[in-house]
């Protein structure tokens, strides 16, 4: 049934990538649009959406102009040195990203199924379980994500469905917001929210070598895009639509307070959003997952001269040094974030400011500066 030859195919490619968009944008993104008023949050989540796809082709213009990995890509324009010190770059990213994802699940599980005096002990277990994720590699976990996705897609949309007749319709209007004339400062702030959601389509330029096909796994990475875009706007539509505007900005989860409300006929399950948390759980831990995973080849390749082989057993075990190394510094940021919130809304800002630029903006600047493999090859 599959192969293991290191590859990954368009199919998983698209799951992977719904799981690990979806889990922090469908928790936060409602109450945090819901500031804006009514309907304006549907409008941000469309416009992020289409930001993330011109984002999209742009990573898949650079992916396309090359067969090695991205870092080699990157020295054709950028050179050893700097190329070097750009892939520095995406590690911190990634490693404070996951950081953030970590000590988000694990406030998630002391809420519903622990206490809070234990997220020390959540935290550390969630990423011993990303260890064991990571070094198993790429294509064990999306072995892993293609099992699982109807196995928790289907029970989301029952609850869905189930939460249709709830709706208000009334409360999604005004589609443009309460604010006369539109305060176009909370669109484009949703807009700025929505789109860094998708971020993690950054991952694609360092997914080349896995690749099996890259025309497909574009169109995959399109799809994942679109469903995931989609999925927020029903779910911000129906929490909106049950709770009002008012009422949603105050909710620190809206998605699981909505899936405690939800009365299966029977009534056979008495805690439904302690059952759907484990939803959320393998939404996270997907992305908690990448992001280690990407955050050890990152700074690898930063810091070392391997070139990605894994073919002898001291690569292996480097690999798993680095691992260690790596899920050490994640635990003492997230439990940093979790002890000093200030600080935490620091680098949040910082993100948004500094890092979903830095994401953009190098790919865009690489398509001019460095060279196509052809152009390579003729210049040999």
């Amino acid at each position: 049934m599959f192969s293991s030859n290191d590859k990954i195919s368009s199919r998983q490619i698209k799951r992977l990538l719904v799981f690990d968009l979806f889990g922090a944008g469908s928790l936060l993104l409602p109450s945090q649009l819901a500031k804006s008023g009514n309907g304006i949050g549907i409008w941000s989540i469309l416009a992020g959406m289409a930001f993330a796809c011109i984002y999209l082709w742009l990573l898949h213009t650079c992916s396309s102009r090359t067969s090695l990995d991205y870092m080699e890509y990157l020295k054709t324009g950028w050179g050893n040195f700097l190329s070097r010190l750009l892939y520095l770059c995406y590690a911190i990213l990634s490693v404070f990203t996951c950081a953030w994802a970590a000590k988000l699940l694990a406030e998630l599980v002391c809420d519903s199924l622990l206490d809070e005096r234990e997220f020390a002990a959540a935290l550390l277990v969630i990423l011993l379980l990303a260890f064991y994720g990571a070094v198993s590699g790429m294509e064990a976990r999306a072995r892993v994500y293609e099992l699982l996705f109807w196995a928790l897609v289907a029970p989301l949309l029952v609850m869905l469905l189930l939460c249709v007749r709830q709706v208000q319709v009334i409360q999604w209007f005004p589609l443009f917001g309460d604010a006369e004339p539109i305060s176009w400062s909370w669109f484009w702030s949703g807009t700025w929210q929505c789109f860094a959601s998708f971020l993690p389509l950054t991952f694609l330029l360092f997914l080349i070598p896995h690749v099996q096909d890259k025309r497909k796994a574009g169109r995959a990475a399109a799809c994942a895009v679109v469903c995931n875009g989609l999925g927020l706007v029903v779910i911000y539509l129906i929490l909106l639509g049950i709770f009002g505007s008012g009422a949603l900005e105050k909710e620190q989860y809206p998605i699981i307070t909505l899936m405690g409300m939800v009365k299966i006929p029977g009534d056979f399950i008495k805690r439904l959003d302690a059952v759907m948390v484990g939803g959320w759980f393998f939404t996270l831990y997907a992305l908690i997952g990448t992001t280690l995973y990407y955050g050890m080849v990152i700074a690898r390749r930063a810091l070392t001269k391997w070139n990605g082989a894994q073919h002898s057993k001291a690569d292996r075990r480097g690999k798993q040094i680095w691992f260690l190394v790596i899920t050490v510094f994640i635990y003492a940021i997230a439990y940093g974030f979790h002890l000093l919130p200030d600080v935490q809304m620091a680098a949040v800002k910082i993100f948004y400011l500094a890092g979903v630029p830095f994401v953009v903006l190098i790919p865009v600047i690489s398509l001019f500066l460095c060279k196509k493999e052809k152009e390579l090859y003729d210049a040999e």
